[in-house]
Parts: C-alpha cells; sequence; structure tokens
C-alpha cells in the first residue's frame, strides 16, 4: 500500500520580492534557541563568564570569515556584517549579560537571554517599521551567540549544493550575504517586512521571497516541494501537480512580463501628450544604485541614510559619511540624488547621547527636531553631504519639517556648515538644491509660506497619511484607516503640488504611494513633477504614464477630488484604470 501524499498547504504572507520560484525544500533552523533558567555555584560564576566570552570571541570570527567572502568592502552585505560586530562589541549587550552572571549567578545562556530579550522588546515598541525590523539584525546575533554557547553548529547557506527553496524562521545578513555563491531558488519566512535587509537582498538579487508568513516554520514538515509566489505572497507547501502546473504557467507568464518591461527601463517618461516626468529610486544602501540604474531610474529621489547610525557603539565620522555619499553621487554623476538627513530619535543613540525614553517617539524629539537639538551631529552630516556635492548632482532635505521657523533654524545651520566648509578651503557646490519632505500636515497646509524659503518638496505620504488621519499604521486595530485615497489626503497633495509650483519649484513624492500602478494616473493628473519608489517598480509606472494623456488626467483628478469617501474615489480610480491600461496589473 502506497503511502498517503501530504495534504497541500496554502499560506499568506508579505511579498517581499516579485517572481515564482518553484523548486524542493530545505528548512534552514534560525528559531533563537530556548534556555532554560538556571543559575550556578559561585565557584562556578568566572567559569560562566569565560564561556560567554568565547561564545562572542567564536561569533565574531564566523563573522568575520563570511565577511570576509564578500567581495568588495563597500558591498551592502559586507556593512551589514561589519554592524554585526558592532553589535557583538556594544556595552548594553556585553556587560549587562557578564554583570548579569555575576550578580545572580546565572548560566551564561540564560544571563544573555534574558539581557537580549529585553532589548529585543525596546526595539519591538518602535514605531518606524524600518527601525523596528533592525531589532532582527540583534535577534539574528543573539541566536548565534545562543548556538555558540551550545557548541552546535549553525545551519550555512554556504553547505546548500542543489537548487532548493530556503523555509526559514528569519535570514541574517550572514545568510543572504552566501545567497551570491548559491542556488537559492526562492525563500519563505516566519518573519519579516518590505522594509527588512532580507526583503531589500531579495529584490536586489531578483530572488523570489516571501516574508511575514508567521507559521511557514511550523507547517512546513518535510515538505518535498515549495511553491513561492513573491507578488502574491503566497507560498504553497506540498501542492498538488495541478498547481505545479498551474504556477508553472505563471512563472513563464512573469518571465516575459518581466522582459516586456525591461524595455522600458530605457525609454523616457514621456506621457502621449508631451509632459515629461523623473521616475527616481529610493534607497538606502550604494550598491542599490545598480538596481536603479537597470530599472531605468533618472535618479535617487530618497537616500534613506539612517543605516549609518544604526546599532553601532560610535557615531558615524565625516569621512564615513562622505565616503557613503561619494560613491552614490559618482554612480549617477548626470542625474540628482537626493540624501535625507537622518530621520531618527534620541532613543537610538542611548550609547552616546543621554535622552529621555518618550511615550510616543513617532511624535517626539525625532528627525529635524533631534537634529536642531543635536547640532554638532546634525553638521557632521551635512558638512560630509556637502564635500560629496562637487562628484555630481546632490540635493539634500530635511526630514518632518512642520513650519518655516523649523525650516529657517535649519538654513541657520545649513550656512554654519557653510562657513567651516570655507574655513577649511574644501570645495563644495554652493547651488546645491536644499528642499524638506512634505510628511506633517502643518507642513502641507502652509507650503506657500515654505515654498518661498526651498528648492524643492519631497512628499512622504507614509508618515502625511499616519499624521492627517491619526492613525498608527502598524496597529493592526486602526490599521484599515490607513487609506491614501482619503479626500483629506488628496486635498492635501494637491495643496502642495499648486502651493510649489506657484513659487517656481519642483514637486516630488517618495511614499509608498508613488510606487502603486493603481495611483500613477491620479498622481500624473494632480501634477507631481517626480516619483520616487523601489527601483523595481520603476518600469511599470512608466509604461502606465507613456500611455496615459496628461491634460485628461488632470480633468479626472480634478472631478475625483470632489467625492467624498475613500471608497467612492476608489472604485471610480479602479474602474477609470482599468478602462485606460486593460493589460496591466492593478
Amino acid at each position: 500500500m502506497s503511502e498517503a501524499r501530504p495534504k497541500m498547504k496554502v499560506l499568506k504572507g508579505i511579498p517581499a520580492a516579485a517572481g515564482i520560484a518553484i523548486g524542493k525544500g530545505l528548512f534552514l533552523n534560525r528559531a533563537l534557541p530556548r534556555s532554560v533558567q538556571s543559575t550556578v555555584g559561585r565557584e562556578k560564576v568566572e567559569e560562566e563568564v569565560a564561556a560567554f566570552q568565547r561564545a562572542i570571541a567564536r561569533s565574531k570570527e564566523q563573522i568575520r570569515a563570511i565577511r570576509d567572502g564578500v567581495v568588495g568592502s563597500s558591498s551592502e552585505h559586507h556593512q551589514i556584517l561589519s554592524v554585526h560586530l558592532a553589535l557583538l562589541e556594544d556595552s548594553m549587550l556585553i556587560d549587562q549579560t557578564t554583570r548579569t552572571i555575576r550578580e545572580n549567578q546565572f548560566a551564561a545562556d540564560w544571563a544573555f537571554n534574558n539581557v537580549l530579550q529585553n532589548l529585543l522588546e525596546t526595539f519591538h515598541r518602535i514605531e518606524d517599521p524600518y527601525l523596528r525590523e533592525r531589532g532582527h539584525d540583534l535577534r539574528q546575533i543573539g541566536h548565534r551567540v545562543l548556538e555558540n554557547l551550545a557548541g552546535r553548529p549553525m545551519d550555512s547557506v554556504a553547505g546548500i549544493k542543489e537548487p532548493v527553496i530556503v523555509v526559514t524562521h528569519d535570514l541574517s545578513p550572514a545568510d543572504t550575504a552566501q545567497f551570491l555563491k548559491s542556488p537559492v531558488l526562492g525563500f519563505a519566512t516566519d518573519v519579516g517586512s518590505r522594509t527588512s535587509h532580507t526583503a531589500i537582498t531579495a529584490r536586489s538579487l531578483a530572488i523570489p521571497a516571501v516574508v511575514g508568513l508567521e507559521r511557514v516554520t511550523d507547517e512546513y514538515g518535510a515538505a518535498g516541494t515549495v511553491i513561492v509566489d513573491g507578488e502574491e505572497g503566497v507560498v504553497v507547501l506540498d501542492p498538488t501537480d495541478e498547481t505545479i502546473r498551474e504556477y508553472s504557467e505563471k512563472q513563464k507568464a512573469y518571465g516575459q512580463r518581466t522582459r516586456d518591461l525591461a524595455r522600458f527601463a530605457r525609454l523616457p517618461t514621456v506621457t502621449r501628450d508631451g509632459k515629461t516626468l523623473s521616475l527616481l529610486a529610493n534607497i538606502e544602501f550604494p550598491e542599490e544604485a545598480d538596481v536603479a540604474m537597470r530599472s531605468g531610474a533618472s535618479g535617487v529621489g530618497l537616500y534613506r541614510t539612517e543605516f549609518l547610525f544604526l546599532n553601532r557603539k560610535d557615531l558615524p565620522s565625516e569621512d564615513e559619511h562622505f565616503e557613503t555619499y561619494r560613491r552614490v553621487a559618482e554612480k549617477f554623476v548626470q542625474n540628482p540624488v537626493t540624501f535625507r538627513t537622518f530621520d531618527l530619535g534620541g532613543d537610538k543613540f542611548a550609547s552616546q547621547l543621554e535622552l529621555a525614553d518618550e511615550m510616543n517617539p513617532a511624535m517626539g524629539l525625532r528627525a529635524i527636531r533631534f537634529c536642531l537639538r543635536e547640532k554638532d551631529i546634525f553638521k557632521t552630516q551635512m558638512r560630509a553631504i556637502m564635500r560629496a556635492s562637487t562628484f555630481g548632482k546632490i540635493r539634500m532635505m530635511f526630514p518632518m519639517i512642520s513650519g518655516v521657523a523649523e525650516l529657517r533654524a535649519a538654513m541657520t545651520m545649513v550656512e554654519e556648515a557653510r562657513t567651516e566648509l570655507r574655513r577649511k578651503r574644501v570645495p563644495f557646490d554652493k547651488e546645491m538644491p536644499i528642499g524638506i519632505m512634505v510628511e506633517i500636515p502643518s507642513a502641507a497646509v502652509v507650503s506657500d509660506l515654505l515654498a518661498r524659503e526651498t528648492d524643492f518638496f519631497s512628499i512622504g505620504t507614509n508618515d502625511l497619511i499616519q499624521y492627517a488621519l491619526a492613525i498608527d499604521r502598524i496597529n493592526e486595530h486602526v490599521s484599515y484607516l490607513y487609506e491614501p485615497l482619503h479626500p483629506a489626503i488628496l486635498r492635501l497633495i494637491r495643496r502642495t503640488v499648486e502651493s510649489g509650483h506657484d513659487a517656481g519649484i519642483p514637486v516630488s513624492m517618495c511614499g509608498e504611494m508613488a510606487g502603486e500602478p493603481l495611483y500613477a494616473y491620479l498622481l500624473l493628473g494632480l501634477g507631481l513633477d517626480e516619483l520616487s519608489m523601489n527601483a523595481t517598480a520603476i518600469p511599470r509606472i512608466k509604461r502606465i504614464l507613456r500611455k496615459s494623456m496628461a491634460y485628461e488626467a488632470k480633468e479626472f483628478a480634478g472631478t475625483l477630488l470632489t467625492h467624498a469617501t475613500a471608497g467612492d474615489i476608489g472604485r471610480i480610480l479602479r474602474k477609470k484604470a482599468e478602462d485606460l491600461f486593460p493589460d496591466e496589473r492593478l
């Protein structure tokens, strides 16, 4: 009697990297090892401290070996692994564990696990999804240290010798760094989001991936075949023959769509009636510039500089800033590169600065508010951006500006930074454009006043929607209210665009809304000059815009804004888009 075939399971997660992969599954154990509360005799305390120190040293050796195997010391993986090494020297992690062992006579693994969980809880409370994801870096380091404490080897990506789909709780940068040399077809993880390092790497390597599946490792068992649909965010375990045939057809269709879209990457973004727009890329690592150029980006509309500051004991030096910014500028010599000054709060700088914990960090001492208080840190970054401005068409913009007074305070510091560079006879572009993010409703309301004192606007829809509608976009109970098509949001966007144009300055959008195909026609109609998005979305948005008539889109947008609810607007917009672009997947 033959064995019963395992029942097919379909799981839904977050689409992290487009494409469809079909292949043999491989389970990679990345769950945080469990520690049992245990104490040791007083005479054994120093042995536990020594064992912990050996585990830290061994973890450093392993990460260095992987890092040194990555080509190019400036690569994204190299930088992330260097951050992981810095984490293994962080006093909050190391010194607290040693102190806990000595004061409580805890076994090393229990002491380390306690300290680790407290730090992970701190990251979990951070509102910003990008920063919250950085807690996964800490978790991955913790996993490695605990495995070394137990004397167990970690499953290695480097050991993968045949094409497989990896199923795991999470993947570390040490894992994804080795994807470059492995035959991994795709992967599926319990945790993660589109802003995690894992997802970013998957997109840059064009490896289909679904993250945030929550229970894929529990459901996996020993599945023979796995399907990863990185477009829909679906993972199928033990698919039927019919399902495999269905997804094989989808895989072929996706390949054909990708080849068709590639042709648009090289074409200008011009509507049928002659209106030209710029489609730019949102990036956070110098290496993403290559993907952006291949996708047809006409520059960088948002370079997130926060990565330089995270998970480290020391603050980045001016030269470290400069070298990072210069590399990106040199990639886009003829096109603009827009560096956003860092958008972080004081709670991420516990090693250097003692600032109070905040009840609501999303609206606390962060971004430009933090910069105006910590002037030396701010000017260090600005000087580096100015120095890099001689290597390309660099622009600088400030996040979270709420009004004219804040903008003027920031511009005063710009002049101080310029004076310091002149004093040292360091060259910089004196005409470098300086703009602001419009992401606070007050900035949109007074955009006519702000437009007189800045060189460009960039609308950050992620925060603008959150603040204008008073919702926490990561709170599952109210996230349904996060609605880009709310009439208030569309009116704030229109007001900002009109204010910018009345003052003769360009208006860009760099939030997630800019890269959504359904919204492209509407944003054209609202008069945006630039749209900045994940690089892989550019060819698709470009194709839609090239099929559009700008004057018709403007008339349509005006009519759309007369409707009272997001639901009505959404239905009308979708029907219009489907009628105009029947071949697009909206």
